[in-house]
């Protein structure tokens, strides 16, 4: 994911709704989702505390197709962030 500095802050841009966030220097505005490589901000970790709609971020899917990473939907037919 894309990362820049801003004076002393070090921003992530969030793979969901690509917004920076501040994610470092004591500040943590959201989370490194190891297993997808990906950033999440904390607005959209907790907008989808219960998972993520495929047909909302269909750019996720192919995202995670094209590594190779397993796609499981949970009983609702939505991707569940991976825990930390």
């Amino acid at each position: 994911m894309p990362m820049k500095m801003d004076g002393d802050k070090v921003l992530y841009e969030c793979f969901l709704c690509r917004r920076w966030f501040q994610f470092g220097l004591h500040i943590y505005n959201g989370r490194n989702i190891v297993a997808w490589d990906a950033q999440i901000c904390d607005w959209c970790l907790a907008a989808n505390h219960d998972g993520i709609m495929p047909q909302s971020h269909p750019d996720l899917i192919e995202y995670l197709l094209a590594k190779k990473i397993p796609i499981t939907l949970n009983h609702k037919g939505w991707l569940d962030i991976p825990p930390p």
